[in-house]
């Protein structure tokens, strides 16, 4: 058996930049993120053996909705780069 090993390195690089705005800024379009895919989020009511009524969530997961929909949304205002926005979208899915 071959064991294939890797090495990962990480350096920490010192600036000036004030990234507060930044961080600020990707919490709100995560939280939009959240909301906008809760607000569309379809329940069905579902019966289990014994007649107990069950809310099962569909939640949106089709490319229509994320690419075009939740993307375009956030995108509008956005004056980051577009990597943060699918980034946000993914960690919202997570």
């Amino acid at each position: 058996m071959s064991r294939s090993s890797y090495q990962v390195r990480a350096y920490s690089v010192k600036h000036s930049y004030d990234i507060s705005e930044f961080l600020r800024s990707y919490r709100l379009i995560l939280q939009r993120a959240i909301d906008e895919i809760w607000a569309n989020i379809r329940w069905i009511e579902k019966f289990n053996r014994k007649g107990r009524r069950r809310l099962i969530p569909i939640i949106p997961k089709g490319n229509e909705f994320k690419h075009r929909h939740l993307r375009s949304l956030l995108m509008d205002g956005w004056e980051y780069s577009k990597h943060y926005v699918d980034s946000a979208i993914k960690q919202a899915y997570s």
